[in-house]
């Protein structure tokens, strides 16, 4: 279900000729074989698109689920996998290159790329799938139609305009569907609870066994171990962004008025009253600056769990460097 949904939205990507190493912007990235006749694409159409993935990997996360035993195993040879883009059966795309294309250290002894995926990488798929998600909902929530030619010029031969792109079209961005942020911030919530899940049940396993995400003791089939370090540095990251999602933790004043200046001092941001029942215009950086933050979202400091910025510094300088990347986004 997770890889049917990545093909779906592949084939989308190809009908409308996307070049792929001409964008850095997510889901903009799969690699599809080049289309000489490509449709027009508009920004709603784009958006339709990323729904229909969002779609899929909801199915999927809802299956992996119901998965509860301990001891589930499944064992597969991802470089035997390919995905039709084209819909023609012809020019088929392997994982293993989708895979090579982030990691360049592939190892050698294992060319066939078999993976043992065990209970850890069920909680690490479900949240995968809760962070794409997230993403759908936050670009969809957010109408930013004006610029959307200019934003992807590089990466669709083809696109549709409604009209003139304004100057400086992201100082006028508005919510256009509230409750999408709502979903978006539910669906990170759920990131940071699984991957608490997921190095629970990977940092107890004894075996070696063809492991897709190992612990430091075990055999990493991607060549791209990971340190006790790293990992304890990216799971106090999640349980801070997991409290910020429930509002748990605020958003500290310090940060808080470095966006908005007249926020009152002791007063910090709980992003879930925010994300719930968001303004309108929750992105017009004026009004930020000059009236500051509506205080029906803001609380006492006092007393409170605050989010912890220092804990993103730490995980930036802990994976980065060569493959720094590649380590983050396997990590998810």
């Amino acid at each position: 279900q997770f890889f049917g949904a990545v093909e779906r939205l592949g084939q989308a990507l190809y009908e409308y000729g996307a070049v792929s190493g001409a964008s850095q912007q997510p889901f903009l990235r799969l690699p599809v074989p080049k289309n000489d006749d490509p449709a027009e694409i508009s920004y709603r159409e784009f958006g339709r698109v990323l729904d229909e993935f969002a779609t899929g990997l909801r199915r999927s996360e809802a299956t992996l689920a119901e998965i509860t035993d301990e001891g589930v195993k499944l064992n597969l040879k991802l470089g035997k996998l390919a995905f039709d883009f084209t819909r023609t059966g012809e020019r088929k795309t392997n994982l293993s290159d989708l895979l090579a294309s982030m990691n360049t250290r592939l190892p050698k002894a294992n060319q066939d790329l078999e993976i043992h995926f065990d209970r850890g990488d069920v909680a690490w798929l479900r949240a995968y799938c809760h962070l794409l998600c997230a993403m759908v909902e936050g670009y969809n929530a957010i109408d930013c139609e004006d610029g959307f030619s200019e934003r992807v010029d590089e990466v669709f031969p083809k696109t549709l305009t409604s009209g003139e792109p304004q100057p400086n079209w992201y100082e006028y961005l508005t919510v256009q569907d509230p409750q999408r942020l709502g979903r978006m911030r539910r669906h990170l919530a759920a990131v940071g609870g699984l991957n608490a899940e997921t190095w629970d049940f990977i940092r107890s396993e004894t075996d070696d066994d063809f492991e897709w995400l190992p612990h430091p003791k075990q055999t990493d089939q991607l060549n791209l171990p990971m340190s006790d370090g790293q990992i304890d540095a990216w799971l106090t990251m999640m349980k801070n962004l997991e409290g910020l999602m429930t509002g748990d933790r605020l958003l500290p004043n310090s940060v808080v008025r470095w966006i908005a200046p007249k926020v009152p001092s002791g007063k910090g941001l709980n992003l879930k009253k925010l994300l719930d029942a968001p303004p309108r215009d929750l992105f017009n950086w004026k009004r930020l600056s000059e009236k500051g933050i509506d205080a029906r979202y803001l609380e006492d400091q006092a007393g409170k769990e605050l989010f912890d910025i220092s804990v993103v510094i730490l995980v930036w300088r802990f994976f980065d460097g060569p493959f720094g990347f590649a380590r983050a986004v396997r990590m998810n």
